[in-house]
């Protein structure tokens, strides 16, 4: 397995448009639509003078393969890009919840366990701490969701290599990292770490307007995470102009995304090939429908995304 790249533009270039895919395995379907379609219909004749196009595909090859949003390791990778020389940061609220979020067993009785304790978790702390403390990160369950592991992985060291032998020469950066799972079916948010008040915020909205939401002020679909692929941007590249977002598309309402999620963790690791194919069609369908209506909105969204930063670089 690998992750590819396809460069275009000059390789000294000062401005550099950087476009993933796979990061989370399963969601590269719709990211790799976005790129093959963007190089169809001809996208380097749109690069301005000085500028270069940097897509990465696959960028978690063993989950793209094998229809998971983990790696190899069950690392969610948008939560593995630490030091991990350092202690890790601790979640008390995931750990309260951690047995019905990856259960042994799957059944009416667990579903009931888990619909009792998020109920119970949610009023007492509020949905939006719920969210948070389920999908910002946790580094004590292996074998839970949302799991960032306990050192770099493949991909975190691969990109880190990527970066350096590509981006040596920019000085603006912008990242559009591709996702799907959250938010209204078919539409495309796109999801940054920084707060209102910084440049790259500023640039980002006037990149693409009313999509643009910040996981600072809680006003986008996703939590505040920890470990984002951001932080290998901001590492690799420091003084230089960088802007970095989540191009996150809608599909299933979150609860049932959830449950495909820990349907699939549970398929993983404790159900032995017990319905796999319905576990893994249902999953797929959280991440990829089957919905030409679906795939249209992405894909042309997708694409108007990258082409928005090309007319303003």
């Amino acid at each position: 397995m690998s992750t590819d790249t396809a460069r275009l533009g000059p390789a000294a270039a000062r401005k550099v448009l950087v476009l993933m895919s796979g990061t989370h395995g399963v969601e590269g379907f719709a990211g790799s639509a976005i790129q093959t379609g963007l190089l169809r219909r001809g996208v380097a004749a749109h690069l301005p003078p000085d500028s270069a196009l940097l897509m990465i595909h696959g960028l978690n090859p063993f989950g793209f393969a094998h229809l998971r949003r983990a790696n190899e390791d069950n690392v969610d990778l948008n939560r593995n890009f630490l030091d991990f020389s350092k202690p890790l940061a601790t979640n008390p609220g995931y750990d309260q919840l951690a047995k019905v979020i990856a259960p042994s067993s799957l059944g009416w009785c667990s579903e009931l366990a888990l619909n009792w304790r998020l109920t119970a978790y949610r009023l007492r702390h509020g949905q939006a701490a719920l969210q948070k403390e389920v999908s910002r990160g946790q580094y004590t369950h292996p074998q839970g969701l949302f799991y960032g592991g306990d050192r770099p992985t493949w991909s975190n060291q691969t990109l880190r290599t990527i970066l350096a032998s590509q981006l040596a020469e920019a000085s603006e950066v912008a990242v559009v990292d591709l996702h799907t799972g959250l938010g209204p079916r078919g539409y495309g948010e796109i999801i940054i770490s920084d707060p209102p008040q910084t440049p790259a915020f500023a640039r980002a909205k006037s990149w693409w307007g009313e999509r643009v939401r910040s996981t600072a002020t809680g006003d986008s679909v996703s939590a505040h995470l920890s470990g984002t692929v951001r932080n290998a941007f901001a590492e690799a590249l420091p003084g230089v102009e960088l802007t970095s977002a989540g191009l996150e598309f809608g599909t299933l309402p979150a609860l049932a995304v959830f449950r495909a999620l820990r349907a699939e963790n549970w398929l993983q690791f404790q159900a032995a090939g017990r319905g796999a194919q319905r576990i893994k069609d249902r999953f797929r369908q959280a991440f990829d429908p089957d919905d030409n209506l679906w795939r249209a909105q992405v894909t042309g969204q997708g694409q108007e995304v990258v082409l928005n930063v090309l007319r303003h670089f």
